[in-house]
């Protein structure tokens, strides 16, 4: 039995701001962002099988079913539910195997609906509207903004923003870590993973999170307020921060407070650290430089002429480049 490689191309228009729906049950996912309108996807079969022939059959039992429309796109394996295992050994009595990987190239602004199962998804560089489901498999996002909404079971998710990006998370047995410049809104709902945030908070956005038994640790970028709810929750920060309220019901407010992050859980603590990745205060490169129109150079080299001339002295001088009349 030897091991053939079948490709399906699916290549479909849906607009900047279209949307896209992707669910595998078997195979694992790259879906990159891309500027213009067009969606390229493309599926790669590796079956096992004892010829030709029975490749080309069990690839178009098990090809991607596909549906699409003005301005959207669904892709998704054979009968939905059915895994590519499960169809094989249907149509063929058990006999065959087939691997399947799935890249996609899609608009950047795109509304995205991705589903795996028993799959890896790896996802970069989208801005728009984003909701994943993994089942037993890992999810890494980078370079992102925009809003996620967030499940996943028997998984780990690690989400790299680089701009804002608001957050809904619901977790089963499965870690989360958010790294991002400023999260913008977060709900977020675990059973035992926990969940790790690092990043400043806008000061309009609403942050809560509820855990059965996971922990919070959030590396912190600015200032904020945490309400901690839970009998058996133990709370702790590296910053400096002040303490208050009773065993079940307190406040940690770290610098002078802000943003209020809501905690409740079962058993589940909350650590607040020093950030790691990104930087608690900007750097001379974020530093905006200082702007002098011509008009101003202008106005101080007149100031040294006169000084030259001895109209004004050197107090004057000094006080009219400093900004004074």
């Amino acid at each position: 039995m030897g091991t053939y490689v079948r490709t399906q191309a699916i290549d479909h228009a849906i607009g900047e701001r279209g949307s896209i729906s992707l669910k595998v049950t078997s195979g694992d996912v790259r879906a990159r962002a891309i500027a213009g309108r067009d969606v390229h996807l493309r599926a790669t079969f590796e079956i096992k099988a004892s010829s030709d022939a029975e490749a080309d059959r069990i690839f178009e039992a098990i090809k991607l079913r596909v549906r699409h429309g003005d301005g959207r796109l669904t892709v998704e394996e054979h009968e939905g539910e059915a895994s590519l295992g499960s169809v094989i050994g249907r149509i063929f009595g058990g006999i065959g195997h087939a691997g399947l990987t799935v890249e996609a190239e899609i608009p950047a602004a795109a509304s995205l609906n991705l589903t795996a199962i028993s799959s890896e998804m790896e996802v970069n560089g989208f801005r728009g509207e984003q909701r994943y489901r993994t089942v037993s498999g890992d999810l890494l996002l980078s370079e992102l903004g925009g809003s996620v909404d967030l499940e996943t079971v028997s998984g780990d998710a690690t989400i790299r923003a680089d701009a804002p990006i608001g957050l809904k998370v619901q977790a089963v047995s499965g870690d989360v870590t958010v790294t991002g410049p400023v999260l913008k809104n977060l709900q977020a709902n675990t059973v035992s993973g926990d969940i790790e945030l690092e990043g400043a908070l806008a000061a309009d956005g609403d942050y809560r999170v509820e855990t059965v038994s996971g922990d919070l640790v959030f590396r912190l970028v600015g200032d904020a307020t945490f309400e901690v709810r839970g009998l058996s929750t133990d709370v702790n920060s590296e910053l400096d921060h002040r303490l208050e309220g009773h065993a079940d019901r307190r406040r940690l407010i770290v610098g002078s407070g802000g943003p209020l992050v809501v905690f409740s859980s079962m058993s589940g603590d909350v650590d607040v650290r020093r950030p790691r990745r990104i930087s608690a205060t900007p750097t001379a490169a974020q530093s905006p430089a200082p702007v002098h129109s011509a008009r101003d150079a202008e106005s101080q080299l007149d100031v040294l002429r006169a000084l030259e001339r001895g109209e004004i002295d050197v107090d004057e001088a000094t006080h009219r480049l400093e900004g004074g009349d």
